[in-house]
Protein backbone atom coordinates (compact mmCIF):
# COMPACT_ATOMS: atom_id res chain seq x y z
CA UNK A 1 0.00 0.00 0.00
CA UNK A 2 1.11 3.55 -0.64
CA UNK A 3 2.96 5.34 2.16
CA UNK A 4 0.34 8.11 1.87
CA UNK A 5 -2.44 5.61 2.54
CA UNK A 6 -0.88 3.24 5.09
CA UNK A 7 -1.07 5.88 7.82
CA UNK A 8 -4.87 6.09 7.35
CA UNK A 9 -5.95 2.55 6.41
CA UNK A 10 -5.26 -0.93 7.76
CA UNK A 11 -5.30 -3.82 5.25
CA UNK A 12 -7.95 -6.47 5.97
CA UNK A 13 -7.85 -8.67 2.87
CA UNK A 14 -6.61 -8.80 -0.73
CA UNK A 15 -9.76 -9.17 -2.88
CA UNK A 16 -8.14 -9.35 -6.33
CA UNK A 17 -4.60 -9.25 -7.68
CA UNK A 18 -2.89 -9.46 -11.07
CA UNK A 19 0.48 -8.29 -12.37
CA UNK A 20 -1.01 -4.83 -13.05
CA UNK A 21 -3.93 -4.47 -10.62
CA UNK A 22 -4.45 -4.94 -6.88
CA UNK A 23 -7.77 -4.54 -5.03
CA UNK A 24 -7.55 -4.48 -1.23
CA UNK A 25 -10.19 -4.37 1.51
CA UNK A 26 -9.08 -1.89 4.19
CA UNK A 27 -10.39 -0.39 7.42
CA UNK A 28 -10.12 3.34 8.09
CA UNK A 29 -8.11 3.90 11.26
CA UNK A 30 -10.08 7.00 12.30
CA UNK A 31 -13.66 5.75 11.76
CA UNK A 32 -13.36 1.96 11.57
CA UNK A 33 -15.31 1.92 8.28
CA UNK A 34 -14.46 -0.59 5.55
CA UNK A 35 -13.29 0.71 2.16
CA UNK A 36 -11.79 -0.71 -1.03
CA UNK A 37 -8.53 0.53 -2.49
CA UNK A 38 -7.94 -0.17 -6.19
CA UNK A 39 -4.33 0.13 -7.23
CA UNK A 40 -2.97 -0.08 -10.77
CA UNK A 41 0.69 -0.23 -11.70
CA UNK A 42 2.19 2.74 -13.53
CA UNK A 43 3.39 1.80 -17.01
CA UNK A 44 2.60 2.72 -20.63
CA UNK A 45 -0.10 0.03 -20.77
CA UNK A 46 -2.14 1.49 -17.91
CA UNK A 47 -5.76 1.48 -19.19
CA UNK A 48 -7.24 4.88 -19.93
CA UNK A 49 -10.57 3.84 -18.40
CA UNK A 50 -8.93 3.64 -14.93
CA UNK A 51 -8.42 7.41 -14.91
CA UNK A 52 -11.82 8.06 -16.49
CA UNK A 53 -13.57 6.00 -13.81
CA UNK A 54 -11.88 8.04 -11.09
CA UNK A 55 -12.76 11.38 -12.68
CA UNK A 56 -16.39 10.32 -13.23
CA UNK A 57 -16.98 9.03 -9.72
CA UNK A 58 -15.58 12.23 -8.20
CA UNK A 59 -18.50 14.16 -9.67
CA UNK A 60 -21.27 11.66 -8.79
CA UNK A 61 -23.39 11.61 -5.65
CA UNK A 62 -26.21 9.07 -5.56
CA UNK A 63 -27.13 6.31 -3.05
CA UNK A 64 -27.04 3.78 -5.89
CA UNK A 65 -23.47 4.64 -6.97
CA UNK A 66 -20.27 3.89 -4.96
CA UNK A 67 -18.69 6.87 -3.26
CA UNK A 68 -15.18 7.81 -4.37
CA UNK A 69 -13.35 8.87 -1.20
CA UNK A 70 -9.98 9.92 -2.59
CA UNK A 71 -7.30 9.29 -5.20
CA UNK A 72 -3.60 8.98 -4.54
CA UNK A 73 -0.39 7.81 -6.20
CA UNK A 74 3.16 6.84 -5.41
CA UNK A 75 6.16 5.96 -7.55
CA UNK A 76 4.71 2.61 -8.64
CA UNK A 77 0.87 2.80 -8.41
CA UNK A 78 -2.19 4.95 -8.94
CA UNK A 79 -4.86 4.42 -6.21
CA UNK A 80 -8.63 4.89 -5.96
CA UNK A 81 -10.24 4.64 -2.51
CA UNK A 82 -13.94 3.74 -2.75
CA UNK A 83 -16.86 2.89 -0.49
CA UNK A 84 -17.00 -0.86 0.30
CA UNK A 85 -20.17 -2.38 -1.15
CA UNK A 86 -21.45 -5.35 0.86
CA UNK A 87 -23.85 -7.76 -0.80
CA UNK A 88 -24.42 -10.21 -3.65
CA UNK A 89 -24.50 -9.37 -7.33
CA UNK A 90 -27.98 -9.33 -8.87
CA UNK A 91 -27.04 -12.47 -10.79
CA UNK A 92 -26.06 -14.31 -7.59
CA UNK A 93 -29.19 -13.04 -5.82
CA UNK A 94 -31.54 -14.31 -8.53
CA UNK A 95 -29.84 -17.67 -8.95
CA UNK A 96 -29.86 -18.19 -5.20
CA UNK A 97 -33.54 -17.34 -4.74
CA UNK A 98 -34.79 -18.93 -7.98
CA UNK A 99 -37.98 -16.84 -7.87
CA UNK A 100 -38.93 -13.30 -6.86
CA UNK A 101 -42.22 -11.53 -6.27
CA UNK A 102 -43.63 -8.86 -8.55
CA UNK A 103 -43.01 -6.32 -5.78
CA UNK A 104 -39.32 -7.24 -5.68
CA UNK A 105 -39.06 -6.96 -9.48
CA UNK A 106 -40.69 -3.52 -9.42
CA UNK A 107 -38.54 -2.26 -6.54
CA UNK A 108 -35.35 -3.40 -8.27
CA UNK A 109 -36.44 -2.10 -11.68
CA UNK A 110 -37.46 1.33 -10.38
CA UNK A 111 -34.21 1.71 -8.42
CA UNK A 112 -32.17 0.88 -11.53
CA UNK A 113 -34.18 3.36 -13.59
CA UNK A 114 -33.55 6.08 -11.00
CA UNK A 115 -29.79 5.44 -11.10
CA UNK A 116 -29.76 5.55 -14.92
CA UNK A 117 -31.92 8.69 -14.92
CA UNK A 118 -29.40 10.36 -12.60
CA UNK A 119 -26.56 9.50 -14.99
CA UNK A 120 -28.44 10.50 -18.14
CA UNK A 121 -29.48 13.88 -16.72
CA UNK A 122 -26.07 14.69 -15.24
CA UNK A 123 -24.95 18.30 -15.70
CA UNK A 124 -23.34 19.53 -17.91
CA UNK A 125 -23.30 16.34 -20.04
CA UNK A 126 -25.08 12.98 -19.77
CA UNK A 127 -23.06 9.98 -18.60
CA UNK A 128 -23.49 6.60 -20.30
CA UNK A 129 -22.58 3.50 -18.32
CA UNK A 130 -22.28 1.28 -21.43
CA UNK A 131 -21.75 -1.97 -19.51
CA UNK A 132 -25.02 -2.70 -17.75
CA UNK A 133 -25.33 -6.33 -16.66
CA UNK A 134 -26.42 -8.25 -13.51
CA UNK A 135 -22.81 -8.74 -12.38
CA UNK A 136 -22.41 -4.96 -12.12
CA UNK A 137 -25.43 -4.54 -9.82
CA UNK A 138 -25.00 -5.27 -6.10
CA UNK A 139 -28.00 -6.05 -3.88
CA UNK A 140 -26.98 -4.22 -0.71
CA UNK A 141 -29.84 -4.65 1.77
CA UNK A 142 -32.77 -2.71 0.33
CA UNK A 143 -30.52 -0.59 -1.93
CA UNK A 144 -29.13 -1.57 -5.32
CA UNK A 145 -25.65 -0.28 -6.21
CA UNK A 146 -24.37 0.11 -9.77
CA UNK A 147 -20.64 -0.54 -9.95
CA UNK A 148 -17.78 -0.71 -12.48
CA UNK A 149 -17.71 2.55 -14.41
CA UNK A 150 -14.64 1.48 -16.37
CA UNK A 151 -16.50 1.70 -19.71
CA UNK A 152 -18.58 4.78 -18.86
CA UNK A 153 -18.39 7.78 -21.19
CA UNK A 154 -19.50 11.38 -21.14
CA UNK A 155 -21.88 12.18 -24.01
CA UNK A 156 -20.88 15.64 -25.22
CA UNK A 157 -23.06 17.90 -27.32
CA UNK A 158 -21.07 16.96 -30.43
CA UNK A 159 -21.88 13.27 -29.96
CA UNK A 160 -19.46 10.36 -29.79
CA UNK A 161 -18.92 7.08 -31.60
CA UNK A 162 -17.78 4.55 -29.02
CA UNK A 163 -17.07 1.07 -30.28
CA UNK A 164 -16.67 -2.37 -28.78
CA UNK A 165 -17.64 -1.47 -25.25
CA UNK A 166 -19.82 -3.54 -22.96
CA UNK A 167 -20.37 -7.25 -22.50
CA UNK A 168 -21.42 -9.13 -25.61
CA UNK A 169 -24.50 -10.74 -24.08
CA UNK A 170 -25.90 -7.39 -22.86
CA UNK A 171 -24.43 -4.90 -25.35
CA UNK A 172 -26.72 -3.03 -27.75
CA UNK A 173 -26.39 -3.69 -31.52
CA UNK A 174 -24.75 -0.30 -32.10
CA UNK A 175 -22.01 -1.19 -29.61
CA UNK A 176 -21.27 -4.46 -31.37
CA UNK A 177 -21.22 -2.95 -34.86
CA UNK A 178 -19.39 0.33 -34.22
CA UNK A 179 -22.37 2.68 -34.39
CA UNK A 180 -22.96 5.86 -32.42
CA UNK A 181 -24.19 5.34 -28.86
CA UNK A 182 -26.47 7.48 -26.72
CA UNK A 183 -28.97 7.10 -23.85
CA UNK A 184 -30.86 4.43 -25.83
CA UNK A 185 -27.78 2.20 -25.60
CA UNK A 186 -28.09 2.06 -21.81
CA UNK A 187 -31.85 1.54 -22.12
CA UNK A 188 -31.13 -1.54 -24.26
CA UNK A 189 -28.74 -2.88 -21.60
CA UNK A 190 -31.36 -2.22 -18.90
CA UNK A 191 -33.95 -4.04 -21.02
CA UNK A 192 -31.66 -7.08 -21.16
CA UNK A 193 -31.41 -7.02 -17.36
CA UNK A 194 -35.20 -6.75 -17.06
CA UNK A 195 -35.71 -9.67 -19.44
CA UNK A 196 -33.33 -11.77 -17.34
CA UNK A 197 -35.13 -10.82 -14.11
CA UNK A 198 -38.49 -11.75 -15.65
CA UNK A 199 -37.33 -15.38 -15.86
CA UNK A 200 -37.59 -15.49 -12.06
CA UNK A 201 -41.18 -14.13 -11.93
CA UNK A 202 -44.29 -16.33 -12.08
CA UNK A 203 -45.43 -16.70 -15.70
CA UNK A 204 -48.68 -14.78 -15.23
CA UNK A 205 -46.79 -11.79 -13.76
CA UNK A 206 -44.33 -11.54 -16.68
CA UNK A 207 -47.03 -10.49 -19.14
CA UNK A 208 -47.34 -7.02 -17.56
CA UNK A 209 -43.75 -6.20 -18.52
CA UNK A 210 -43.20 -7.98 -21.84
CA UNK A 211 -44.44 -5.04 -23.95
CA UNK A 212 -42.16 -2.61 -22.13
CA UNK A 213 -39.12 -4.86 -22.42
CA UNK A 214 -39.80 -5.45 -26.13
CA UNK A 215 -39.73 -1.68 -26.78
CA UNK A 216 -36.50 -1.35 -24.79
CA UNK A 217 -34.81 -4.12 -26.81
CA UNK A 218 -35.68 -3.07 -30.36
CA UNK A 219 -32.75 -3.70 -32.68
CA UNK A 220 -33.30 -0.45 -34.54
CA UNK A 221 -32.22 2.30 -32.13
CA UNK A 222 -34.62 4.74 -33.76
CA UNK A 223 -37.63 2.61 -32.70
CA UNK A 224 -36.33 1.98 -29.18
CA UNK A 225 -37.55 3.83 -26.08
CA UNK A 226 -35.43 6.98 -26.02
CA UNK A 227 -35.96 8.36 -22.50
CA UNK A 228 -35.62 6.47 -19.23
CA UNK A 229 -38.51 8.49 -17.77
CA UNK A 230 -40.90 6.61 -20.08
CA UNK A 231 -39.72 3.33 -18.57
CA UNK A 232 -40.21 4.78 -15.09
CA UNK A 233 -43.75 5.93 -15.95
CA UNK A 234 -44.70 2.43 -17.12
CA UNK A 235 -43.30 0.80 -13.96
CA UNK A 236 -45.06 3.37 -11.77
CA UNK A 237 -48.42 2.59 -13.42
CA UNK A 238 -47.94 -1.12 -12.74
CA UNK A 239 -46.95 -0.30 -9.15
CA UNK A 240 -50.12 1.74 -8.59
CA UNK A 241 -52.27 -0.97 -10.18
CA UNK A 242 -50.60 -3.53 -7.94
CA UNK A 243 -51.42 -1.42 -4.86
CA UNK A 244 -55.11 -1.28 -5.85
CA UNK A 245 -55.18 -5.04 -6.30
CA UNK A 246 -53.68 -5.51 -2.84
CA UNK A 247 -56.39 -3.32 -1.30
CA UNK A 248 -58.98 -5.72 -2.67
CA UNK A 249 -57.19 -8.72 -1.19
CA UNK A 250 -58.00 -10.16 2.20
CA UNK A 251 -55.99 -8.38 4.85
CA UNK A 252 -53.79 -10.12 7.37
CA UNK A 253 -53.59 -9.24 11.02
CA UNK A 254 -50.83 -6.68 11.46
CA UNK A 255 -49.41 -8.09 14.70
CA UNK A 256 -48.80 -11.82 15.08
CA UNK A 257 -47.08 -13.21 18.17
CA UNK A 258 -45.13 -16.47 18.20
CA UNK A 259 -44.89 -18.04 21.66
CA UNK A 260 -43.13 -21.24 22.71
CA UNK A 261 -44.53 -23.57 25.35
CA UNK A 262 -41.00 -23.50 26.77
CA UNK A 263 -37.48 -22.66 25.66
CA UNK A 264 -36.09 -24.75 22.82
CA UNK A 265 -39.33 -25.88 21.16
CA UNK A 266 -38.63 -23.91 17.94
CA UNK A 267 -40.65 -20.69 18.32
CA UNK A 268 -37.86 -18.53 16.81
CA UNK A 269 -37.53 -20.94 13.87
CA UNK A 270 -41.28 -20.68 13.20
CA UNK A 271 -41.25 -16.86 13.52
CA UNK A 272 -38.34 -16.43 11.11
CA UNK A 273 -39.87 -18.88 8.60
CA UNK A 274 -43.22 -17.04 8.74
CA UNK A 275 -41.55 -13.67 8.00
CA UNK A 276 -39.68 -15.16 5.03
CA UNK A 277 -42.86 -16.78 3.71
CA UNK A 278 -44.93 -13.58 3.98
CA UNK A 279 -42.31 -11.45 2.19
CA UNK A 280 -41.88 -14.08 -0.50
CA UNK A 281 -45.67 -14.11 -0.99
CA UNK A 282 -45.73 -10.33 -1.53
CA UNK A 283 -46.75 -9.15 1.96
CA UNK A 284 -44.39 -6.77 3.77
CA UNK A 285 -43.53 -8.42 7.07
CA UNK A 286 -40.75 -8.02 9.58
CA UNK A 287 -39.48 -9.85 12.64
CA UNK A 288 -39.29 -8.26 16.09
CA UNK A 289 -37.38 -9.94 18.88
CA UNK A 290 -38.85 -9.56 22.36
CA UNK A 291 -36.75 -12.31 23.93
CA UNK A 292 -33.46 -11.81 25.72
CA UNK A 293 -31.55 -13.72 23.02
CA UNK A 294 -29.62 -11.30 20.70
CA UNK A 295 -30.88 -13.02 17.53
CA UNK A 296 -30.62 -10.08 15.12
CA UNK A 297 -27.36 -8.81 16.57
CA UNK A 298 -25.78 -12.22 16.01
CA UNK A 299 -26.93 -12.21 12.38
CA UNK A 300 -25.04 -8.95 11.89
CA UNK A 301 -22.06 -10.18 13.88
CA UNK A 302 -21.63 -13.23 11.63
CA UNK A 303 -22.35 -11.30 8.39
CA UNK A 304 -25.60 -13.17 7.77
CA UNK A 305 -27.37 -9.91 7.05
CA UNK A 306 -26.78 -6.23 6.42
CA UNK A 307 -28.45 -3.22 8.00
CA UNK A 308 -30.32 -0.53 6.08
CA UNK A 309 -30.75 3.13 6.92
CA UNK A 310 -34.33 2.39 8.00
CA UNK A 311 -33.11 0.42 11.02
CA UNK A 312 -34.04 -2.92 9.42
CA UNK A 313 -31.70 -5.79 8.76
CA UNK A 314 -32.02 -7.76 5.52
CA UNK A 315 -31.20 -11.34 4.59
CA UNK A 316 -32.81 -12.81 1.47
CA UNK A 317 -36.60 -12.63 2.14
CA UNK A 318 -36.08 -11.99 5.85
CA UNK A 319 -36.49 -8.54 7.39
CA UNK A 320 -35.82 -7.84 11.05
CA UNK A 321 -36.42 -4.69 13.09
CA UNK A 322 -33.64 -3.45 15.37
CA UNK A 323 -35.17 -1.63 18.32
CA UNK A 324 -32.20 0.73 18.51
CA UNK A 325 -32.30 1.61 14.79
CA UNK A 326 -33.26 4.85 13.03
CA UNK A 327 -36.85 3.67 12.67
CA UNK A 328 -37.30 3.77 16.45
CA UNK A 329 -35.89 7.30 16.59
CA UNK A 330 -38.75 8.44 14.39
CA UNK A 331 -41.15 7.43 17.14
CA UNK A 332 -43.16 4.87 15.21
CA UNK A 333 -42.60 1.27 14.03
CA UNK A 334 -42.27 0.52 10.31
CA UNK A 335 -45.32 -0.17 8.17
CA UNK A 336 -46.09 -3.85 7.68
CA UNK A 337 -46.99 -7.09 9.45
CA UNK A 338 -45.12 -7.52 12.72
CA UNK A 339 -44.17 -11.08 13.62
CA UNK A 340 -43.19 -10.93 17.30
CA UNK A 341 -40.85 -13.55 18.74
CA UNK A 342 -42.06 -13.57 22.35
CA UNK A 343 -40.11 -16.52 23.70
CA UNK A 344 -42.31 -18.08 26.37
CA UNK A 345 -44.20 -14.87 27.23
CA UNK A 346 -47.63 -14.06 25.83
CA UNK A 347 -48.46 -10.81 24.02
CA UNK A 348 -51.93 -9.49 24.86
CA UNK A 349 -51.74 -6.83 22.12
CA UNK A 350 -51.32 -9.37 19.29
CA UNK A 351 -54.22 -10.05 16.96
CA UNK A 352 -53.31 -13.73 16.99
CA UNK A 353 -50.76 -15.90 18.76
CA UNK A 354 -49.04 -18.90 17.23
CA UNK A 355 -48.38 -21.28 20.14
CA UNK A 356 -45.49 -23.64 19.38
CA UNK A 357 -45.30 -26.81 21.47
CA UNK A 358 -43.23 -29.97 21.30
CA UNK A 359 -44.28 -33.59 21.11
CA UNK A 360 -41.22 -34.65 23.08
CA UNK A 361 -42.38 -36.02 26.42
CA UNK A 362 -39.96 -33.89 28.46
CA UNK A 363 -41.16 -30.71 26.71
CA UNK A 364 -44.91 -31.23 26.81
CA UNK A 365 -47.00 -28.67 28.61
CA UNK A 366 -50.58 -29.34 29.68
CA UNK A 367 -51.95 -25.82 29.36
CA UNK A 368 -55.36 -24.45 28.40
CA UNK A 369 -54.87 -22.16 25.40
CA UNK A 370 -56.60 -18.84 24.84
CA UNK A 371 -59.17 -18.52 22.07
CA UNK A 372 -56.92 -16.54 19.70
CA UNK A 373 -54.02 -19.02 19.95
CA UNK A 374 -53.09 -21.09 16.92
CA UNK A 375 -51.61 -24.46 17.81
CA UNK A 376 -48.40 -25.50 16.02
CA UNK A 377 -46.73 -28.78 16.88
CA UNK A 378 -43.06 -29.66 16.53
CA UNK A 379 -41.88 -33.28 16.72
CA UNK A 380 -45.40 -34.73 17.01
CA UNK A 381 -46.57 -37.93 15.39
CA UNK A 382 -49.96 -37.60 13.70
CA UNK A 383 -51.59 -39.79 16.34
CA UNK A 384 -50.15 -37.76 19.22
CA UNK A 385 -51.09 -34.52 17.45
CA UNK A 386 -54.69 -35.67 17.09
CA UNK A 387 -54.93 -36.56 20.77
CA UNK A 388 -53.42 -33.23 21.87
CA UNK A 389 -55.68 -31.27 19.51
CA UNK A 390 -58.77 -32.98 20.96
CA UNK A 391 -57.68 -32.10 24.49
CA UNK A 392 -57.21 -28.46 23.50
CA UNK A 393 -60.30 -28.48 21.27
CA UNK A 394 -58.23 -26.80 18.55
CA UNK A 395 -56.88 -27.58 15.12
CA UNK A 396 -53.16 -28.41 15.25
CA UNK A 397 -50.70 -27.57 12.47
CA UNK A 398 -47.75 -29.95 12.30
CA UNK A 399 -44.66 -27.94 11.41
CA UNK A 400 -42.64 -29.88 8.78
CA UNK A 401 -38.95 -30.38 9.34
CA UNK A 402 -36.73 -27.89 7.53
CA UNK A 403 -33.04 -27.34 8.12
CA UNK A 404 -32.90 -23.61 7.42
CA UNK A 405 -35.71 -21.26 8.54
CA UNK A 406 -34.73 -18.72 5.84
CA UNK A 407 -35.44 -21.24 3.05
CA UNK A 408 -39.09 -22.20 3.38
CA UNK A 409 -39.75 -25.62 1.90
CA UNK A 410 -42.88 -26.38 -0.13
CA UNK A 411 -44.37 -28.22 2.87
CA UNK A 412 -43.85 -25.17 5.11
CA UNK A 413 -45.29 -22.87 2.43
CA UNK A 414 -48.43 -25.03 2.24
CA UNK A 415 -48.77 -24.98 6.04
CA UNK A 416 -48.55 -21.17 6.25
CA UNK A 417 -50.93 -20.76 3.30
CA UNK A 418 -53.59 -22.82 5.10
CA UNK A 419 -52.95 -21.02 8.39
CA UNK A 420 -53.39 -17.61 6.77
CA UNK A 421 -56.62 -18.57 5.05
CA UNK A 422 -58.13 -20.15 8.17
CA UNK A 423 -56.69 -18.17 11.07
CA UNK A 424 -54.88 -14.93 10.26
CA UNK A 425 -57.41 -12.82 8.37
CA UNK A 426 -58.61 -9.64 10.06
CA UNK A 427 -61.94 -10.20 11.81
CA UNK A 428 -63.43 -7.13 10.11
CA UNK A 429 -62.53 -8.57 6.73
CA UNK A 430 -63.92 -11.98 7.66
CA UNK A 431 -67.26 -10.40 8.55
CA UNK A 432 -67.29 -8.47 5.28
CA UNK A 433 -66.65 -11.67 3.36
CA UNK A 434 -69.36 -13.62 5.22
Amino acid sequence: MSYFLSDRYETQDVLYETSHTRVVLVRALDTGDLHVIKGIRKDPTTPEHFFLEASLLQDLSHPGIPILLETEEDESYFYIVEEYIYGDSLDQYLLYHQNISQDTFLQFAMQLCEIIRYLHTHDPYPILHLDLKPDHIIVCGNQLKLIDFGNAKILTSSGNDFQNFGTKKYAAPEQKHGGAVDQRTDIYGLGKIFSYMLLFLPMQKRLRFLGLVTRMLRYDKGRRIADISRVQDHLQRVWQKNKKEKKNKKHLLNRIAVVGSESGVGATHVAVALVCYLNRAGFYAYYRNETEAPTLERMLQYNMACIGQDGMIYHEFFRGYLDDGPALAKGEPPYGIQVIDCGCRTDVTAGATIYVCSGRVWQRQEKVLAENMILVGNHFSRQEAGQYARVQKKRMYLFPWQKNPFHTTLAVQRLFSKMIERELLCEKKKQADA
